[in-house]
């Protein structure tokens, strides 16, 4: 797990969760690169497990993933991996919150799976959570949702992503597009992340803290 700003009291705690296969260092150039110093940020490292997508390698997930690069099985949901890692993240937080003498505002992002469990834990999380950032990722299905209010979120994806279709994010971010704080943007890109993203996470962060 990397800290990046460590700091006693920062303005803000983010936690962000990197893609299938990466780990905690793989967004460290992005994170330096939104320049927010008074903010601490937190990348932890999934656990090392059997992927099915992957003939049952073992690599860094969050959760188990059916079907193939070319066409990702988004009928089947891995509840327990899911589960585990929402508690992994939960613990993160917790953890981090006792050591400082000031309240702050908490907010979980992450890339491609990253960002759906960052949608699952912020949404059905008894923490306080103040803002999601999901980056060409997805909404989770039967989420426990544990307050009827929704914290901001932004979905960025791109219109040409070939891993997660960008119609599969969109019709899976169907149930949370009534909120009046959810803000879906999209990129002529692939399954990547640009500059406009930075530009478009730090005015995220500086507009909710």
């Amino acid at each position: 797990m990397i800290t990046i700003n460590p700091q006693k009291n920062p303005k803000a705690l983010v936690v962000w969760l990197h893609g299938l296969g990466a780990d905690e260092s793989d967004f460290i150039p992005f994170i330096k690169s939104l320049e927010l110093d008074n903010i601490e940020f937190i990348l932890p490292n999934a656990p090392l497990r059997p992927i099915t997508m992957n003939q049952g390698l073992s690599m860094r997930g969050w959760y188990d993933i059916k079907g193939t690069h070319e066409s990702l099985n988004f009928s089947y949901q891995d509840e327990s991996g899911l589960i585990k890692s929402k508690d992994l993240i939960e613990a993160i937080i917790k953890k981090r919150c006792a050591l400082s003498s000031s309240n702050f505002k908490v907010f979980i992002g992450g890339f491609s799976q990253g960002a759906a469990l960052s949608l699952f834990t912020g949404l059905s999380s008894n923490l306080e959570i103040s803002g999601i950032i999901a980056l060409s990722g997805y909404l989770p299905k039967n989420i426990k949702y544990s307050s009827p209010k929704h914290p901001p979120i932004i979905a960025i994806h791109g219109e040409g992503d070939d891993i997660i279709a960008v119609d599969i994010a969109k019709n899976s971010y169907l149930e949370i597009q009534k909120s009046e704080d959810f803000l879906f943007k999209s990129y002529n890109i692939a399954h990547e992340v640009i500059y406009e993203e930075i530009i478009d996470v730090k005015n995220f962060l500086i507009k909710n803290i």
